[in-house]
C-alpha cells in the first residue's frame, strides 16, 4: 500500500460535518446516560455484574491468553509507542496538520480519561481468582479510549489518502474491529465492566470529533469565529461531564430545592438561574431539575421565569455596565455583524430564532444582544417565546426522567425517549432556520 500517491478528492464538508457532529451529540448524550446510571448505581450497575460474572464462569486457559496479548499491545505505553511510529510516517509524508490531530487526540484524549476516572471514582471488578488485578479506577476505560483515539486517526487518515469506497470503508471497519477487540478484551479479564468500555467508547468519539474537525479546520482555512464558537460549546460541554458528574450536582441541587417551601424553592430556582446565566454556566440542568420538582406545569412556569430572568440580567448588564469591552471584543466577529444586520430588519423574530438555536450558550448570546438595537420590551417577550419550546421539551425531559429512573417500566423509558428525539428535530430545524434569516440580512 502506496501512501505517496496524489491526494483523493476531500469529502462532503458538510457530510463530514452532518456525521461528525451527529455522532458528537449521540455519543455525548449516551456517555451522560450512562454516567448516570453509574452513579445512580440503577439496574446498569447489577447487568454490569452480571456480564462480567458470567464472562469470568466461562474463562478458558487459550482464549485468556490471546485476549492478555491483545490488551498488552493496546496498552497506553502501547499506544503511545504506535502513535510515536506513525507520527514518524506522518513527518515522512509532512503531514503536519495530521501529526498535530494525533497529538491532540491521543495526548488529550488519555488527560480526559484520566480526569474522568478521577470525577466518578469507580472501583473495578473483584474475583477471587482475577485474570488481571488493577488498583487503579474502572470508569472508563483507558485501554478502550486509547484504541478509540488511536485507531479512528489512523482509519481517518487512511481514508483521507484513498480514492476507493471499498478501501475507506475497509479502513473503517478494520479501526472498528480493533476497537471491539480491545473493548472485550477488557471485560473478559475481568478489568472492566461492561458500562465502562461502552462509556470510555464515547468519551473518546466526542473527543476524536474535536480534534478531527480542527485539523480539518486549519487544512481547509476555515479556522473561523462560527467554528471557534462551536467547538467552545462542545468543549464546555465535556468540561461538565468531567467537573460535575450529572447524578453527583444534578441530585444535590434537586434535593437543596425541594427541601424548601414552594415559594422558597421557586426564589431559589431563579435567583440559581441568574447566577448561571451570568457566569455562562451550563442552563440546560435547570429545566430538568424543574420537572423532577416541580412537576411538568409549575416546572414551565420555573424554568421559564429563571430563563427570561437571567436573560434580562446580562442583557442590562451588557448594554448598560460592561458595553465598552465587550463591544471590542464582539465587533472582531462576522457572526456577531450579521446578527447585529438581521436585528436591524427583523428584532424580534431574530431574537426568538437566536433563542431557540444552541448555536451558543444561553449566557453569551444575552450578552450579545446587549449590543445590539433591539428594544428592551421586544427582547424580554421575543426571548420569553423563544426559550418556551425548548423549556417545555426539557422540563417534559426532567418530569419523564425521573419517572423512568424511579419508577422504571417501559412506558416511563418511552416519555423519556420520545421527549429527547423532539428536542433533537427542534434544534435541527430552527438551527437551519437560524443560519437563512443571517445569510438574508
Amino acid at each position: 500500500m502506496r501512501l505517496d500517491r496524489p491526494r483523493p478528492h476531500s469529502l462532503s464538508p458538510r457530510g463530514l460535518a452532518i456525521v461528525g457532529w451527529s455522532g458528537f451529540a449521540l455519543a455525548g448524550a449516551l456517555f451522560l446516560a450512562i454516567a448516570w446510571n453509574v452513579s445512580a448505581r440503577t439496574a446498569l450497575v447489577a447487568l454490569d455484574a452480571q456480564v462480567a460474572a458470567w464472562l469470568h464462569a466461562h474463562a478458558t486457559p487459550a482464549f485468556t491468553a490471546f485476549m492478555l496479548a491483545v490488551t498488552h499491545l493496546n496498552s497506553t505505553l502501547a499506544i503511545t509507542l504506535w502513535s510515536v511510529v506513525f507520527a514518524g510516517v506522518l513527518a515522512r509524508l509532512r503531514e503536519r496538520y495530521w501529526i498535530l490531530t494525533l497529538a491532540l487526540s491521543v495526548g488529550g484524549g488519555m488527560l480526559l480519561n484520566l480526569l474522568l476516572k478521577a470525577a466518578y471514582e469507580r472501583l473495578r471488578p473483584s474475583f477471587d481468582d482475577p485474570l488481571v488485578q488493577l488498583d487503579t479506577y474502572s470508569f472508563p476505560s483507558g485501554h478502550t479510549a486509547a484504541a478509540v483515539l488511536f485507531y479512528g486517526v489512523l482509519a481517518a487518515f487512511l481514508v483521507s489518502r484513498f480514492y476507493d469506497v471499498r478501501k475507506r470503508a475497509a479502513c473503517l471497519g478494520a479501526a472498528l474491529a480493533a476497537i471491539a477487540l480491545v473493548a472485550f478484551s477488557r471485560i473478559y479479564l475481568g478489568a472492566h465492566y461492561l458500562s465502562d468500555v461502552v462509556a470510555a467508547a464515547c468519551s473518546s468519539t466526542a473527543w476524536l470529533v474535536l480534534c478531527l474537525s480542527t485539523g480539518h479546520a486549519l487544512v481547509r482555512g476555515r479556522l473561523n469565529g462560527k467554528w471557534i464558537a462551536v467547538v467552545a460549546v462542545a468543549l464546555l460541554a465535556l468540561i461538565v461531564a468531567v467537573v460535575l458528574p450529572m447524578a453527583d450536582w444534578s441530585d444535590a441541587l434537586l434535593d437543596w430545592i425541594a427541601g424548601r417551601s414552594f415559594v422558597g424553592g421557586l426564589a431559589a430556582f431563579c435567583a440559581l438561574n441568574v447566577v448561571a446565566a451570568l457566569l455562562f454556566l451550563p442552563s440546560w440542568i435547570f429545566p430538568l431539575v424543574a420537572g423532577a420538582v416541580f412537576g411538568l406545569a409549575w416546572g414551565v412556569v420555573a424554568a421559564l421565569t429563571g430563563a427570561v430572568a437571567g436573560a434580562l440580567a446580562a442583557f442590562l448588564l451588557a448594554r448598560y455596565v460592561l458595553r465598552k469591552p465587550f463591544e471590542r471584543v464582539a465587533r472582531r466577529y462576522d457572526a456577531f455583524k450579521a446578527v447585529n444586520a438581521a436585528i436591524k430588519k427583523e428584532g424580534w423574530k431574530v431574537v426568538a430564532l437566536l433563542r431557540m438555536s444552541p448555536v451558543l450558550p444561553s449566557g453569551l448570546k444575552s450578552y450579545l444582544l446587549g449590543l445590539t438595537r433591539v428594544g428592551l420590551a421586544d427582547y424580554v417577550s421575543a426571548s420569553a417565546a423563544g426559550l418556551l419550546p425548548g423549556v417545555l421539551l426539557k422540563v417534559y425531559i426532567g418530569t419523564a426522567g425521573r419517572g423512568a429512573l424511579t419508577e422504571g417500566g417501559a412506558h416511563n423509558w418511552a416519555l423519556l425517549a420520545a421527549g429527547l428525539a423532539a428536542t433533537v428535530v427542534l434544534t435541527v430545524l430552527v438551527g437551519r432556520k437560524v443560519r437563512r434569516t443571517l445569510e438574508l440580512a
